[in-house]
């Protein structure tokens, strides 16, 4: 029988984002061992701006999950003059030996949470581990599901929120003091990047016509996410910034003719490089690392077999009928 998950039922699961982080390093190993294969991202790009794309991951073979996960997500510039989430998808899982699906997923919570774990796990190699202070370039879902998924992980204490719009920077920082964290809005973005331990910029696509950010920006030892592909990043200034990871090297070249990355390469590897490199990752605590992605289908595996996985163990979902 097939398991329909909401969004509520996934966000009632104990799911951290740490437990999402290690999924995606396992799944990342087990790729590099022929175990699991990645699909790159296929998209349709309207002229008025609504995206709809579609990724697939299958497990192969233990250690990867027994399961293949596809996910279609759709993007629309409309839907908050609509009150509706700028985003939605949805996740089909099939069983990896069988062919038949067994679960059907709402993608909101894994397409948030998922993203910010796989900023986790580059940013395990290139942040401090003592990093203290995070700064946010707009303040939507992913500045939450970020700073949800870096405060298990990082000591953070200190944050300051930057977003065109000033409402959503103070709603943000409100949030932010629920969660035990002391943050404050500015309305000049260079304050949200400008002495950071961790930045992270995850600018719509419709909210950033013209790049404000600069590479020049970054604090000596910092990580920056830049979630939002580095459409709000001028492209000088990144050739002095030490790490430049992208996710897929693959992914990356396919989608820059309908998503533009900054910066557009040269990268000094992708998640697959990172986790066969030996380290240390930096030579010094100075060095400043960046990472631009637009997500991975083996990301979005390892979350929904972990999410499924624990809706089994608990009972948690609907059955839907045969």
């Amino acid at each position: 029988m097939i398991r329909y998950l909401s969004h509520s039922d996934i966000e009632n699961l104990e799911v951290s984002g740490l437990m999402l982080a290690d999924g995606i390093e396992k799944i990342l190993a087990a790729a590099a061992n022929g175990c699991a294969q990645n699909n790159p991202k296929s998209s349709c790009q309207l002229p008025d701006g609504r995206l709809f794309q579609s990724i697939l991951a299958v497990g192969i073979d233990a250690p990867a999950p027994p399961y293949a996960a596809t996910k279609v997500v759709g993007l629309s510039p409309f839907n908050h003059d609509k009150g509706l989430p700028h985003i939605g998808s949805v996740i089909v899982l099939l069983d990896g030996y069988t062919g038949l699906p067994c679960c059907i997923m709402d993608g909101s919570w894994i397409t948030a949470m998922r993203t910010a774990a796989l900023s986790l796990v580059v940013a395990r190699r290139f942040a401090r581990s003592d990093a203290k202070t995070m700064g946010f370039i707009a303040c939507g879902a992913q500045a939450r599901a970020h700073l949800t998924v870096f405060k298990q992980q990082f000591p953070i204490g200190f944050v300051t929120a930057y977003s065109r719009r000033p409402e959503s920077a103070k709603k943000f920082v409100d949030w932010c003091r629920t969660q035990g964290v002391e943050a404050q809005w500015s309305p000049h973005p260079e304050a949200a990047v400008t002495g950071q331990d961790i930045v992270v910029s995850s600018v719509p696509d419709q909210s950033a016509p013209l790049a404000f950010l600069r590479a020049e920006w970054l604090a000596p030892g910092s990580f920056a996410a830049l979630v939002d592909l580095g459409r709000s990043w001028c492209d000088q200034g990144f050739d002095d910034v030490d790490h430049r990871i992208v996710d897929s090297r693959e992914q990356a070249e396919k989608s820059q003719k309908v998503r533009r990355f900054t910066p557009a390469g040269p990268y000094t590897m992708d998640l697959q490089e990172l986790i066969e490199a030996p380290t240390p990752w930096r030579s010094c605590s100075s060095e400043r690392a960046i990472f631009v992605f637009q997500g991975l289908a083996l990301a979005d595996l390892a979350a929904a077999a972990i999410v499924y996985d624990q809706s089994i163990a608990t009972n948690t979902g609907t059955l839907l009928p045969e």
